[in-house]
């Protein structure tokens, strides 16, 4: 578990090195641009003397970040040398690659809106490593990263309660390729229901969870008119009734397709099954705060916080009691 834990660490430097890589140069290229516009604007020795020193350095930091990267390859080697002298039981027990990486989560009372528009399709990083369990969060690498299974996981302050395991049907995709397939969108991800469900036997608030209370398929960016939802379950809603187009990451005003706004009025992250039509219902009731406008929904409770868990092998999740921490190993 080591070992492995390294190897991540490892694999989130080089990746950040290697986008870090690409910025810096363009930030070079848009510098010498600033430069020539400087020099063709005034002959002011002082000034063009100090561009021209900020350039130089500039120009040096390629080679620093190169050998940050040679160091960090020896790191790597190191590791591997490592792990051969390691015995083979052991070996066996860190070469464990049916992981789960958490992608985000989803806290319906912290102040931040995680609707349709925030997040999903953009792979943007959305809150803290530190807080990854307790408020809003997007990993941004993970979101990058090609998977073959979705966890949604309901806990109580990172204790779980209540998970769903479902495998893609289209394999080899990130979650950012799949929540990016806006036009047409409404893609039925997944084929059979879930391949595991394990609840808590004391779990609340069951009855109307929008992914615990509705048998079915996992759907991904489900919209009908105006209104959409990033994840929701085939059984918890009707396509007669747009307003029970209820689940995690929603928008009831919203040009769905585009992934463009509306009105930002109509905003809200967590929402509940429910029959509510719109000519005799004027407020749906949405979980916890994180609602745009108190005229348009009104707040219930919190049955917890929403974590997507992503893994490319692993096809069971920790069961109803574990303790969750952003990579989760299953050997």
């Amino acid at each position: 578990k080591k070992y492995h834990r390294k190897q991540w660490y490892q694999r989130r430097v080089r990746a950040e090195m290697t986008q870090f890589h690409e910025d810096m140069f363009s930030l070079i290229e848009k510098f010498l641009d600033i430069e020539a516009n400087v020099v063709a604007l005034t002959e002011d020795r002082a000034l063009n003397s100090g561009i021209k020193e900020f350039r130089k350095k500039l120009s040096e930091l390629p080679e620093e970040l190169f050998k940050l990267e040679l160091a960090v390859n020896s790191l790597h080697e190191e590791l591997e040398e490592e792990m051969e002298g390691v015995s083979s039981s052991r070996r066996n027990v860190s070469s464990c690659d049916k992981i789960w990486h958490l992608a985000m989560n989803l806290n319906p009372a912290d102040g931040h809106y995680m609707d349709y528009l925030t997040g999903w399709h953009t792979g943007s990083a959305i809150g803290s490593e530190e807080n990854a369990l307790a408020m809003d969060y997007l990993d941004r690498l993970v979101w990058k990263e090609p998977v073959d299974y979705l966890a949604i996981v309901r806990h109580q302050h990172g204790i779980v309660d209540a998970v769903k395991v479902f495998q893609f049907k289209y394999w080899g995709l990130s979650m950012k390729d799949r929540f990016s397939d806006m036009n047409p969108g409404r893609v039925i991800a997944s084929e059979g229901g879930p391949i595991q469900v394990s609840v808590d036997t004391n779990a609340p608030n069951l009855e109307d969870d929008p992914i615990f209370s509705v048998d079915g398929d996992l759907a991904l960016n489900w919209w009908g008119n105006y209104r959409a939802s990033r994840i929701m379950i085939t059984g918890g809603f009707t396509e007669g009734d747009l307003l029970t187009y209820h689940g995690l990451g929603n928008h009831m005003n919203c040009a769905c397709q585009s992934g463009s706004n509306r009105d930002s009025n109509y905003r809200f992250e967590v929402s509940n099954i429910q029959k509510c039509p719109y000519s005799s219902c004027s407020k749906p009731v949405v979980q916890g705060t994180d609602f745009a406008s108190t005229s348009y929904f009104k707040a219930g409770p919190v049955y917890g916080n929403y974590a997507l868990f992503v893994s490319l092998r692993a096809d069971k999740f920790p069961e109803p009691g574990t303790e969750l921490e952003r990579l989760m190993e299953i050997c």
